[in-house]
């Protein structure tokens, strides 16, 4: 089944990017013994490095102020995992990196999503709903839109691209009920499907204001997906979760870790907005 659910989906590279996200607390009271000069010259030496990071090529790094559970946070893609290990190890490398606590962190894998229209799900809806013949010219161009529209989603899911006008950011795992009553993995794949197109049909309604990174993170971490959702404001944030956890799929299955909250940052606001 998955071999045929592979065959129908538009093709596209498959090979997705690591996606690191990083949470830590400033330990102040470390912090506030250095010296005057030595803190100036840490976040200096910080600056520096974030300056440098944000403009890798490969490398999306996102510094993020965090508003509740956390001070600081750090969001990353590259295409090697290699380079999501280091980043880690330069974060704490820095003078200022030695007086950051670790509070949460989570590997997962962009991916395409299986449960995506495929060219006979959609060739179905043409004959089925829009009543077109086969063997018409309309047909004919509403499939070529349809590949063309869909290998730019794929495109965007394995190889996203960190949204840059969105300031508010948020972070929450998930996974799938497997329990005695309840077990989505013990659902047929269509029945699955259909959950989730109208879990993406509720998401688009938010299109504007809100962007989602959906990844993967089975096999990776403690959850099987990490939810990345780049918003305006906090009620967007608020808005789109609460709506969508009426859907069945979330409603009857859905299960969620902590949301991490916070507001993106660039190099130069590094001691304002952290207060250092």
């Amino acid at each position: 089944m998955a071999e045929q659910r592979a065959s129908e989906a538009v093709s596209a590279d498959t090979v997705g990017w690591a996606v690191l996200h990083l949470f830590f607390r400033i330990d102040r009271a470390r912090w506030q013994s250095l010296s005057d000069a030595t803190r100036s010259a840490a976040i200096e030496q910080f600056r520096t490095w974030l300056r440098g990071a944000m403009t890798e090529e490969g490398l999306q790094l996102i510094p993020i102020a965090g508003i509740a559970k956390s001070d600081v946070n750090f969001m990353a893609v590259h295409p090697d995992p290699r380079r999501a290990q280091r980043l880690g190890q330069e974060i704490a490398a820095t003078t200022f990196g030695a007086c950051l606590i670790p509070v949460y962190s989570f590997l997962s894998i962009s991916e395409v999503s299986e449960y995506m229209s495929t060219p006979g799900d959609w060739a179905k809806q043409l004959v089925e709903e829009q009543k077109l013949d086969p063997t018409s010219p309309e047909f004919a161009a509403s499939m070529k839109s349809f590949t063309k529209r869909m290998a730019a989603y794929a495109e965007a899911r394995v190889h996203p691209q960190l949204p840059d006008n969105f300031p508010m950011i948020c972070f929450y795992p998930m996974s799938k009920a497997r329990d005695e009553t309840r077990n989505w993995y013990t659902l047929e794949f269509n029945e699955r499907k259909k959950y989730m197109g109208g879990h993406a049909s509720t998401g688009r309604r938010f299109a504007e204001r809100v962007t989602q990174l959906i990844t993967s993170s089975t096999g990776l971490d403690d959850w099987e997906w990490g939810v990345t959702l780049f918003a305006r404001d906090l009620k967007s944030l608020r808005d789109v979760v609460y709506e969508m956890r009426f859907d069945p799929g979330s409603a009857i299955y859905g299960q969620f870790g902590g949301f991490y909250v916070g507001v993106r940052f660039a190099p130069d606001e590094l001691a304002d907005v952290l207060k250092l």
